[in-house]
């Protein structure tokens, strides 16, 4: 009978291991739910602790004195205290902790030690907030949002440009109607021209007008010309081109 039921040991496992990867590929909301998120709160209630003491999140509270006649009788020795935590909270692929601070204490340093928080829980990332004063919120995210991004079910509306993931996991919408005028701005390679492209097809599809202006030369966008109602590559037909539109 022995190894009847370790043979039946071995294809329960074996069938439970498979099923667990078929979950977490199709499924990874119901594996974080269901596996990844116990693991990851037992690694924040059991590592926080030692992670506030080596990142400077804990506070040392001077000892009860009492005097006695003329001496100064000293009571328990010097201990350091890290900060209260509020349970870690499931969300759809991460947790979030609420940290309450020490007197004196900023979110700032709580920033410092993101890494050191990544590392310990061994998570994507966590991200430090702080939602009114004295708390700090952080938001840790199981994997990468980037490698399953789920931007299907974001919503088709006019004027609405659907840009990438955020850090949720959940679709970025640029939404015109809410947020008419946006400047983007950064370093070069850091993906400005992706973005513009980006929602300059997303935009293509829907009845708008585009109007472009590329004082390059048309480098950046005059890959769209068939596409946009009206092209300027140079500051006079800039000129032009923004008189026609306020007339």
């Amino acid at each position: 009978m022995e190894p009847i039921l370790i043979a039946f040991a071995l294809a329960v496992v074996a069938w439970l291991l498979v099923v667990g990867d078929l979950v977490r590929r199709h499924r990874p909301a119901w594996h974080w739910y269901l596996t990844g998120y116990p693991v990851a709160a037992w690694r924040v209630a059991s590592t926080w602790r030692r992670v506030a003491l080596l990142n400077d999140l804990a506070v040392s509270r001077l000892p009860a004195r009492t005097l006695v006649g003329h001496l100064l009788v000293k009571g328990d020795p010097v201990r350091p205290v890290a900060p209260r935590i509020s349970f870690p909270r499931a969300t759809r692929m991460g947790l979030t902790v609420v940290v309450r601070l020490h007197a004196g204490q900023t979110p700032a340093t709580y920033m410092q030690a993101a890494d050191a928080l990544v590392h310990a829980w061994k998570v994507h990332a966590v991200r430090v907030t702080s939602p009114e004063r004295g708390l700090v919120l952080l938001t840790a995210t199981a994997t990468d949002p980037l490698l399953r991004p789920g931007l299907a079910s974001a919503p088709a509306e006019l004027l609405s440009a659907l840009i990438g993931a955020l850090e949720t996991g959940g679709a970025w919408v640029m939404n015109l109607r809410l947020v008419p005028h946006w400047l983007i701005a950064g370093a070069t390679r850091s993906g400005k021209s992706t973005l513009l492209a980006r929602v300059i097809t997303q935009l293509a599809p829907q009845p708008v007008a585009l109007v472009g202006i590329d004082c390059k030369g048309g480098m950046e966008l005059g890959l769209f010309a068939d596409r946009l109602s009206a092209l300027a590559t140079s500051r006079r037909e800039a000129v032009a081109v923004l008189t026609a539109l306020v007339v």
